[in-house]
C-alpha cells in the first residue's frame, strides 16, 4: 500500500510541476520579444525635461552648429548635451556601408541636426545635417528658405543634381543646400545649374562641412 501510496503522490507533483511550467512558458509566448529601443541621453541639467534650449544652440555659422564643431571630438559631443537637447545614437548605411551617427535635438521636437562621423584614432565629427527651420544662419536662412534668398546671401558656385539630390555649393560660407526638387520635371534636373534653377526652389536641408 505505501508503494502505491508514492507512487499516486509523485504522478500528482509531476501533473502540478507541468502545469506550473506551462503557464510559464504562455506567459513568455504572450509578452513576446522586447525589441532593443534607442535612448536619448538629455542635456546636462536637473530639470532637463523642462529646459528650453538656448537661442545659440540654432545658430549655423561656418564649420559649427550650435555647440557641434567640425573637427570636434564625439566623446565631447556626446558629454556635454546643452540643456533641453537630446541626443540619440543611430545607423547609416553609405555605399553599402554602416556607420554610427547621432541625431541631436530639441526634447520632445522629432527634427534637429543629424551629425556624421570619421574615426581614426578617435572619433570626429566629419560632418553636420541641419533638418529643422529652427536653425538659422548670420543671414536669417536654413531649412525652408528659398534658392533666390540663397543667391542674395551666399556666392553659389555650382547647383548640379547627384544621387537623387539637387545640391547648391556655397563653398566660402562651408556649406551645401539640399534643395527640394519634387516641382522639378526631368529635363530641368538634366540641365540644372546655377543659372537654372528656380529662385522658389525651397531649402530642405543644409550641409555643414
Amino acid at each position: 500500500m505505501n508503494i502505491i501510496r508514492n507512487i499516486f503522490y509523485a504522478i500528482l507533483l509531476g501533473v502540478s510541476m507541468a502545469a506550473c511550467l506551462s503557464q510559464q512558458d504562455e506567459a513568455t509566448t504572450a509578452s513576446g520579444v522586447t525589441e532593443p529601443t534607442e535612448k536619448a541621453t538629455p542635456g546636462n541639467n536637473s530639470n532637463a525635461s523642462a529646459a528650453i534650449p538656448a537661442p545659440a544652440n540654432f545658430k549655423i555659422k561656418g564649420k559649427q552648429v550650435g555647440t557641434v564643431k567640425i573637427g570636434m571630438l564625439v566623446t565631447e559631443l556626446r558629454n556635454n548635451v546643452p540643456a533641453g537637447m537630446a541626443i540619440t545614437d543611430t545607423t547609416l548605411t553609405q555605399e553599402g556601408q554602416q556607420s554610427t551617427a547621432y541625431i541631436l535635438r530639441p526634447e520632445g521636437s522629432d527634427k534637429g541636426l543629424l551629425v556624421e562621423q570619421r574615426c581614426q584614432q578617435e572619433c570626429q565629427v566629419w560632418r553636420i545635417s541641419v533638418l529643422s527651420q529652427n536653425y538659422k544662419t548670420a543671414k536669417g536662412l536654413g531649412v525652408g528658405s528659398k534658392y533666390g534668398e540663397l543667391q542674395n546671401a551666399y556666392k553659389i558656385s555650382s547647383v548640379s543634381f547627384e544621387e537623387g539630390n539637387v545640391v547648391a555649393v556655397a563653398p566660402e560660407a562651408g556649406m551645401s543646400f539640399i534643395m527640394d526638387h519634387g516641382q522639378l520635371a526631368d529635363q530641368q534636373l538634366n540641365n540644372i545649374s546655377a543659372t537654372t534653377l528656380p529662385a522658389n526652389t525651397v531649402v530642405k536641408k543644409v550641409l555643414v562641412y
